[in-house]
């Protein structure tokens, strides 16, 4: 009696995480149970390798529901990333290595992540909590790179040269009394025009999101960041940077959805990296770039002092 009991707990539980799952549309709070798919997709996988080990008849098909429940909305991802456009290196075409690195103020080793940074030799690095512990890292960072482009915790390096820069900010100047009005919530992001190669120009972007619950602060700012970057050319944008935001949630479709840009990322987690945790478990670090950049490769670098992993991709024109 009482090893049923102790097995009919855990499949409740399941069950609970699965009605999130599907619920997601209708509340954030749900939709932050997708943030963290993966972990559910494991336990549902122990929960059921446990109840078929101890026979359990009763428990074994509402088990294989609810687990089937729970790795549907997930399955899409890795789906795609297989299919996903991948282009060959093509000596005539012009390519971008570029990467992303959010340094976490809680920074445990600047020096260390720095001579990571340096070796991965971007053509653009886009940082984000540049400051605090991550302080003398972004330093020699900034020595390194000749052209900058900078706006509160995130940097833009370039080995390119930067013809205009700013930060992202709401469409007009106004006083507030109290709260922020959601159309005027932008978050820390910087931008910079810079010109490629071959003469031309593109718009590159490092962006930090809030987390996603709770409240709707990352709503907010998904929707102010898009109203401002859909301001610029957007053929030849990249925009890359902690956006707090993992597969399969809707809060990362709808960012998708409103950049209006390509999702490189695909299935490429990137968080939590440290000693605790051998592997990252959450893709929350992206690469967006528009429809005039083929793909060659995407992948997460080695560990850093930081909390996450640096992502590195190779981007080709068209």
């Amino acid at each position: 009696m009482r090893l049923s009991s102790l097995v009919f707990l855990p499949l409740a539980g399941l069950a609970g995480v699965a009605t999130a799952l599907w619920l997601a549309p209708l509340w954030r709070g749900f939709d932050a149970f997708r943030q963290l798919w993966p972990v559910w997709a494991v336990l549902a996988l122990i929960a059921l390798a446990a109840i078929i080990r101890l026979r359990h008849r009763t428990a074994r098909w509402p088990m294989v529901i609810i687990a089937l429940l729970i790795w549907l909305p997930g399955l899409g991802e890795p789906v795609r990333r297989l299919t996903a456009e991948r282009a060959a290196p093509a000596d005539t075409a012009l390519t971008l290595r570029v990467a992303t690195q959010n340094m976490w103020v809680r920074n445990t080793a600047p020096d260390a992540t720095a001579d990571t940074l340096l070796a991965l030799n971007a053509d653009l690095l886009a940082l984000q909590e540049a400051f605090a512990n991550a302080q003398p890292a972004r330093d020699r960072l900034e020595q390194a790179y000749p052209f900058l482009a900078r706006c509160r915790s995130t940097r833009i390096l370039s080995r390119l040269e930067i013809l205009e820069s700013g930060c992202v900010h709401p469409p007009d100047p106004a006083v507030f009394r109290s709260t922020i009005p959601c159309d005027r919530e932008v978050p820390p992001a910087s931008w910079a025009r810079i010109r490629l190669p071959d003469g031309s120009e593109a718009i590159v972007a490092s962006v930090h999101l809030t987390w996603p619950f709770p409240g709707a602060t990352q709503d907010c700012q998904r929707g102010g960041l898009a109203r401002f970057l859909g301001n610029l050319p957007g053929g030849r944008m990249i925009v890359m940077g902690d956006f707090n935001a993992a597969a399969p949630s809707y809060a990362l479709s709808r960012l998708e959805r409103d950049l209006g840009l390509d999702r490189r990322t695909l299935a490429l987690p990137s968080f939590p990296s440290g000693r605790l945790v051998p592997e990252p478990v959450l893709g929350i670090d992206h690469i967006f770039a528009g429809e005039a950049w083929q793909t060659v490769s995407v992948e997460t670098g080695p560990q850093t002092g930081s909390d996450h992993r640096p992502v590195v991709a190779i981007l080709q024109l068209r």
